[in-house]
C-alpha cells in the first residue's frame, strides 16, 4: 500500500517526464517516446499507469476482493495488466500495465499517423483475441468497449483495459456539469449498446457480451472512417444520443453512415450491420466476427510488429534480385528510350548529342537522295476531313517505313505529302547508295500499286518520284527539338527530278544513271532533254526496273554487310565495356558474391527468360536494319566473339545453329536454334522487318 502510495506521489508531480527517469533504473523502458497520455509513476524500476477513482473512500467488501483477484490473475497478451490499487483516500487509484503509444483513440485522432490495411487488421485482430479471452474467462464481458479503452505499446500491440472493477467504481462521484465533460461523457456513451444505455447509467448497469459485439462494431467503424465513432454526421454527441436511445423506425434505429465504407472490404460491412443489431440475441458472438473479418488478415502474422519484422526480413532476402530486376527494367526503358531517339537521328549523331558534345557539319562526296510526292493531294484534302488526311498520311508513311527499313538508307524526313530519303550518309557505302535508292524506289513503286486508301477505297494512288546523286554537306540544326537536315545543290536538283515527273514513274538524273550503269543490273528508258527551274536544261531518264538476278544478288550483299556491321558493333562495345570496368565481367550487382567470376556479356545481354533472350538477341543483331540472315555467329564466355568459319556461297544457305553458351550462377549452357532461309528474290510491302524466327 505505501508503495502504491510513493508511487502516485511520484507520478502526480508537475516536473516528472519520461525523459528525465534514469535509464538506469529502467532498462526497459521505451524512452523513445516523449509524449504522456496518462499519469504515470515509477514502481520497482518499471513505469506504471495511474487511474485516479473520484470517490472519498473505498469499502473493501467481499465481492470487491474476488474482483481484484480475478483482474490480478488475468494474464494475456492483449489484455493491459493489472497491478494494483490504492485505496487511502485521497489518493485512490489503479494501477496497470503502462502502453507508450497512449490509447486507439489518439492514434486515431493523430492525422500524422497513416493506417494501412495491414495495420487495421492486425490491431482489429488483437481488440478480437483480448475480448474473446475476457468473455471466456470469469470476467464474462468487458462493458466499457471503445477506442479510449484500448492501448498501444511500443510493438503496436492493442490491450485491453477499463474492465471489470464494478464493485470498486460504484459511488463514482461526476463533479463535471460543463458543457465540454458532458459531451464528452456522451461521445464515450455512444460506444455502448443501446438496450444498456435504457437500463440506466453506466457505474449501476453492467455489461453484457452481447453488448460488447455492439460496441466492437462502433469501434471497427471508427477505425476505418477516423472521424468519431458515427462518423461526421452535423450532430453533437448529444443529438446522437437521443437518436439511439429513441429511434423512429424500430427495423432501421439510427446508425453510422456505411457510404464512407464503399472502398473497404465487404465482410467489414456485412459485420458491421450485424453487430449493430437493435435486438442484442441477433448480434453475433466473437468467435463468429473473427471468422467473418478473418479475409482482413490473409497471410499476415498475429501482431503488427511481426508483420513488419517479416517484411524487412523478406526485403533483405530479396534485395539482390531486387535491384537486378530493377536495373533489368532500367536498362530495357533505356533501351527504348535509345531507339526511339535512333529513329529521329542517326545513331552516331544521337550518340554525340547524349554525351553532349557538339556535332559539327559533315560533307560527303557522294549521296543518292530520294524525293516523292502524291499529285492531287492538295485537291483530295480538301475534300476529305483532317483525320482522315492524318489516317491516310500514316498508312502510307507506315508502308513507306517497313519497306525502306530492308535498305541501307537513312529517312530524313516527311513535310506533308512529300517523302525524302538518302542513302550514303551518315555510313558511306562507296557507289552502292545509288543502288539502295534505285531499287528501294522500285519497291515503293510496286508498293503503291496495291495500296489502299481506308476512306477512298476505289480511288487510286498516284505518286511521283524522283532520284538524283551527288555532293551534300549534313549536320544537326536548332537546339530545341534538333533536326539532321542536308544541304547542297544535289537536295534541290533531287526535288526539282521528282516535281518535273511524271505519276507512277521514277524520274532519274543523269548522274544517278552513270552510278547505276557501272553498277549494272537496272532498265532505263531515255526521256529526254527537258527544262528544270534553275537548272537549265538537262537530259533525264525514266527507271523501269532491275533484273532478278542482279537484284537477289544486291540483297544478299546487302545482308552480308549488316552481320559484318553488327559483328562489328558488337566486338566494340564488349571490348569498351571491359575497359570501363577493368577486371569486373559481371552481368550482375551482386551483392553477396561480389568476388564471382563473371561473363563477358554486358547486363543487357542477359539470358535468363525468354524476354530477356529476344533482348540479349536483339543487342547482338544491334536492330533490324543491321540485320543479317547470313551472319553465323559465336559467343562464348571465355573465347568472346568471333565469326564462324566460312564455306561455300551455297552452303550458307542451309540450315545453321546459333549457339550461345553462358557462364552464370543458375544456366549453365544456352542453346539457341535460329532457322536461317535464303533470302526472297525480291521484298514485298508485307515482308516483316525481321526474318529471322528465334525459337526458344
Amino acid at each position: 500500500m505505501h508503495n502504491f502510495m510513493r508511487l502516485f506521489e511520484v507520478s502526480t508531480h508537475p516536473l516528472i517526464r519520461t525523459s528525465q527517469v534514469s535509464l538506469s533504473s529502467n532498462p526497459d523502458a521505451d524512452f523513445r517516446y516523449t509524449t504522456i497520455f496518462t499519469p504515470i509513476g515509477l514502481y520497482k524500476g518499471q513505469l506504471y499507469a495511474i487511474k485516479k477513482v473520484r470517490k472519498k473512500s473505498v469499502d473493501i467488501t467481499r465481492e470487491m476482493k474476488k474482483e481484484l483477484k480475478l483482474l490480478r490473475d488475468a494474464r494475456h497478451d492483449n489484455i493491459c495488466a493489472f497491478i494494483g490499487a490504492c485505496t487511502d483516500p485521497p489518493n485512490i487509484c489503479i494501477i496497470s500495465e503502462y502502453c507508450t503509444r497512449g490509447s486507439l483513440k489518439d492514434i486515431l485522432e493523430n492525422e500524422d499517423v497513416k493506417l494501412d490495411n495491414m495495420f487495421i487488421a492486425s490491431m482489429v485482430a488483437d481488440i478480437i483475441r483480448g475480448v474473446i479471452y475476457l468473455h471466456e474467462s470469469p470476467i464474462r464481458f468487458h462493458g466499457a468497449l471503445c477506442t479510449s479503452n484500448c492501448l498501444v505499446d511500443s510493438r503496436w500491440v492493442v490491450k485491453l483495459t477499463d474492465f471489470g472493477l464494478f464493485a470498486f467504481k460504484q459511488g463514482i462521484e461526476d463533479s463535471f456539469t460543463d458543457m465540454q465533460h458532458m459531451s464528452a461523457k456522451c461521445l464515450k456513451l455512444l460506444y455502448r449498446a443501446p438496450e444498456l444505455l435504457r437500463q440506466g447509467p453506466s457505474s449501476l448497469v453492467t455489461g453484457t457480451q452481447r453488448g460488447d459485439a455492439y460496441s466492437f462494431g462502433i469501434l471497427l467503424y471508427e477505425m476505418h472512417v477516423r472521424r468519431g465513432p458515427f462518423g461526421e454526421t452535423g450532430l453533437t454527441p448529444m443529438q446522437c444520443l437521443q437518436k439511439v436511445l429513441q429511434p423512429q423506425d424500430q427495423l432501421h434505429p439510427y446508425r453510422p453512415s456505411l457510404q464512407p465504407l464503399e472502398t473497404a472490404f465487404d465482410c467489414v460491412s456485412e459485420c458491421l450491420r450485424e453487430c449493430w443489431a437493435e435486438r442484442p440475441e441477433d448480434r453475433p458472438d466473437f468467435k463468429t466476427i473473427r471468422a467473418k473479418l478473418r479475409p482482413l488478415r490473409k497471410g499476415m502474422r498475429p501482431n503488427i510488429f511481426d508483420n513488419m519484422m517479416a517484411m524487412m526480413e523478406k526485403y533483405a532476402n530479396n534485395l539482390e534480385a531486387l535491384v537486378d530486376d530493377r536495373t533489368d527494367q532500367l536498362q530495357e526503358e533505356k533501351k527504348k528510350t535509345d531507339a526511339l531517339l535512333h529513329e529521329m537521328l542517326p545513331r552516331c549523331v544521337a550518340d554525340q548529342l547524349k554525351k553532349g558534345h557538339k556535332v559539327d557539319p559533315e560533307h560527303y562526296e557522294q549521296v543518292s537522295i530520294y524525293f516523292s510526292d502524291i499529285v492531287g493531294f492538295t485537291a483530295m484534302s480538301a475534300e476529305c476531313t483532317p483525320l482522315q488526311v492524318v489516317d491516310f498520311l500514316n498508312d502510307l508513311y507506315t508502308c513507306f517505313d517497313s519497306i525502306i527499313g530492308h535498305f541501307d538508307v537513312y529517312k530524313v524526313e516527311t513535310i506533308g505529302d512529300a517523302y525524302m530519303v538518302v542513302s550514303g550518309l551518315p555510313l558511306r557505302n562507296g557507289d552502292l547508295h545509288a543502288a539502295e535508292i534505285a531499287t528501294m524506289s522500285l519497291h515503293l513503286l510496286s508498293a503503291v500499286s496495291e495500296f489502299k486508301i481506308r476512306h477512298r477505297p476505289t480511288n487510286r494512288l498516284l505518286l511521283r518520284i524522283g532520284i538524283h546523286s551527288g555532293p551534300v554537306c549534313a549536320g544537326v540544326v536548332g537546339l530545341k527539338m534538333p533536326r539532321y537536315c542536308l544541304f547542297g545543290d544535289t537536295v534541290n536538283t533531287a526535288s526539282r527530278m521528282e516535281s518535273s515527273g511524271v505519276p507512277l514513274k521514277i524520274h532519274c538524273s543523269w548522274q544517278c544513271r552513270q552510278l547505276l550503269e557501272r553498277l549494272g543490273g537496272y532498265h532505263f528508258q531515255e526521256r529526254g532533254v527537258i527544262s528544270m527551274k534553275g537548272k537549265g536544261e538537262q537530259r533525264t531518264y525514266w527507271l523501269l526496273g532491275e533484273d532478278e538476278e542482279a537484284r537477289d544478288r544486291r540483297t544478299y550483299e546487302r545482308s552480308q554487310r549488316r552481320g559484318s556491321r553488327a559483328l562489328n558493333k558488337f566486338i566494340q562495345g564488349t571490348i569498351k565495356q571491359a575497359q570501363e570496368k577493368g577486371n569486373d565481367y559481371g552481368i550482375r550487382s551482386s551483392l553477396k558474391q561480389k568476388n564471382l567470376l563473371r561473363n563477358s556479356l554486358a547486363r543487357s545481354s542477359s539470358l535468363e527468360s525468354p524476354k530477356k533472350l529476344r533482348f540479349a538477341a536483339g543487342s547482338l543483331l544491334e536492330h533490324h536494319r543491321y540485320h543479317s540472315d547470313e551472319a553465323l555467329l559465336e559467343v562464348d564466355s571465355y573465347t568472346g566473339l568471333r565469326r564462324s568459319s566460312g564455306g561455300s556461297t551455297q552452303s550458307r544457305y542451309e540450315e545453321t545453329t546459333l549457339s550461345l553458351t553462358l557462364s552464370c550462377q543458375s544456366i549453365e549452357v544456352l542453346g539457341v536454334q535460329l532457322s536461317k532461309r535464303r533470302p526472297s528474290s525480291y521484298p514485298t510491302a508485307n515482308t516483316p522487318l525481321l526474318m529471322n524466327h528465334v525459337e526458344v
